[in-house]
């Protein structure tokens, strides 16, 4: 009986192999269709926030399930008494100059993502970085007073509502014009998906690395 299983699964795995291939398509109308249903010159943004959206969407509740579960294992943990961090000079001054520059490229990529190399999530990882940099070098209370005080997680789970809803706008058709090519009102959805995802992205990081932080006194 085994070796019938065995048969069945080897003819099941071969049964593809017996009907042609469809031809395939040239890359050049490949990219230009993509191009055309998109409206925007990044194809990866067009791919990640328009071709493959479903994946964007379980990619995003993936990372806020992420976030919730450093927050439930740490919740029941005693806040370290103290938190270790750099104190020389020129390392802070460096950590400081790198959050600077990871935060301006942050919104950069954010904003531009869909017309050059970018995107939400790259965007979230730069202002992440910069948020690390700066809870590395001597800040961290500080921002957890930030945190505390602009309520931080409330508008973590409001970007994640709002991406969820206007992906679901955009899987049913009801989109704006498209603009004009090239331009940063072009894309429909597009440009406000990559700004919710870097916002997602960027305030998960901080919530994430702020418990660390908090619970275990260094990164």
């Amino acid at each position: 009986m085994t070796w019938l299983y065995l048969l069945a699964a080897i003819a099941l795995c071969l049964a593809p192999l017996s009907s042609p291939l469809p031809a395939a398509e040239p890359l050049t109308s490949l990219l230009a269709g993509i191009t055309s249903q998109t409206g925007v010159p990044n194809l990866v943004s067009g791919v990640i926030l328009h071709t493959r959206l479903y994946d964007t969407v379980a990619e995003v509740v993936v990372f806020t399930l992420a976030s919730l579960g450093v927050r439930f294992v740490l919740a029941g943990e005693v806040a370290a008494a103290r938190v270790r961090s750099l104190d020389d000079p020129p390392s802070v001054t460096l950590c400081r100059l790198g959050a600077t520059i990871s935060a301006l490229i942050g919104v950069e990529l954010a904003l531009r993502g869909h017309l050059s190399p970018g995107g939400g999530f790259a965007a979230g990882v730069a202002g992440g970085t910069a948020i690390g940099l700066l809870l590395i070098s001597g800040s961290a209370a500080a921002f957890d007073r930030l945190y505390k005080r602009y309520r931080a997680d409330l508008w973590e789970k409001a970007a994640v509502i709002a991406f969820v809803l206007l992906a679901f706008l955009a899987l049913d058709g009801l989109a704006p014009p498209q603009g004009a090519f090239g331009s940063l009102a072009s894309g429909g959805w597009i440009p406000l998906l990559n700004i919710l995802v870097a916002l997602k992205v960027t305030l998960g990081s901080w919530a994430m690395v702020q418990l660390f932080v908090r619970y275990r006194g260094l990164l």
